[in-house]
């Protein structure tokens, strides 16, 4: 799926184009990407992900993954990392190539793809007081 860069350019090229367009996102500054690989193996994932975290990566977790329709358990399991990273369609598409081979060298079934969205500012405490609010609701 992402052994060269040429076939990604266009969707790439689509999808920062939209970001600019609709959200109003600056592409040009660093923007934090989010990386999945998908495996049946929950270790090799966690094996992944120190890793990659060792490279610089933020290791958010292995989760695993439910069916869409049932919620029911699927036997998959989905690695995520993240890193706030500048790239440009060209040098995103690179970073596909690099983490498809990573995933390859790992016999991981499947790197599967990419997600970005602005860098924020994350706070405890405004999530600790969602968590109380939902409570409260409960």
């Amino acid at each position: 799926m992402f052994k060269d860069t040429e076939s990604q350019l266009d969707g790439i090229r689509q999808i920062f184009a939209e970001a600019k367009q609709q959200d109003n996102w600056n592409t040009d500054e660093p923007m934090l990407y989010s990386y999945y690989f998908v495996d049946e193996d929950a270790d090799k994932l966690e094996e992944l992900g120190i890793e990659l975290e060792e490279k610089g990566y933020d290791f958010i977790g292995v989760f695993e993954l439910g069916d869409e329709e049932t919620d029911e358990a699927t036997g998959e399991y989905l690695l995520h990392i993240d890193r706030e990273e500048k790239h440009t369609p060209e040098t995103l598409a690179q970073r596909n190539v690099e983490l498809q081979t990573i995933a390859d060298e790992h016999e991981v079934e499947t790197y599967d793809g990419w997600e970005f969205g602005e860098v924020g500012v994350y706070d405890e405490d405004d999530e600790e007081e969602e968590e109380e609010e939902e409570e409260e609701k409960s």
